[in-house]
Formats: C-alpha cells, structure tokens, sequence
C-alpha cells in the first residue's frame, strides 16, 4: 500500500458509513412524520363528516320553522 492509502480507505469508510446511517435516519424520519400527518388527517376527517352531520341537522331543524312561520303560525 502506498503512503496514506490505509488513511484515505479509513475516512472513506467512515463517510460512506456516516452517509447511510444519514439516510436511515431521514428515512425513519420521514416515515414517522408521514403517520403523525396521516394520523391527523383522519382526524380531521371525522370532524369534517361531524360538522357536516351538524350542518344538514340543523338545515332540518331550519325547514321545519320556516316551513311554519312561511304557513302563516307560530304554533
């Protein structure tokens, strides 16, 4: 081996091995981000169909009064 071959294999190990556990990690990352966001979407999911059961409920409840104020009573 020639002068300063052993030197420059060494740091290219320990960068390639640097480099891929960089990469694990972003990956791991990314993967835990990706179920913390789907996680909150479905959340929201359910509040959305919530609201809009709330909304047509009360779109409901909204024809029948004015079904009645419109028919010329109140009672």
């Amino acid at each position: 081996m020639e002068p300063g071959e052993l030197e420059g294999r060494k740091i290219f190990e320990e960068t390639t091995t640097n480099n891929v556990k960089t990469g694990i990690d972003f990956a791991n990352d990314t993967r835990r981000l990706f179920r913390e966001l789907e996680e909150k979407v479905i959340h929201l999911e359910n509040i959305v169909r919530q609201q809009e059961t709330t909304i047509n409920d009360l779109r409901m409840s909204l024809a029948v009064v004015q079904a009645k104020l419109f028919s010329g009573g109140t009672e």
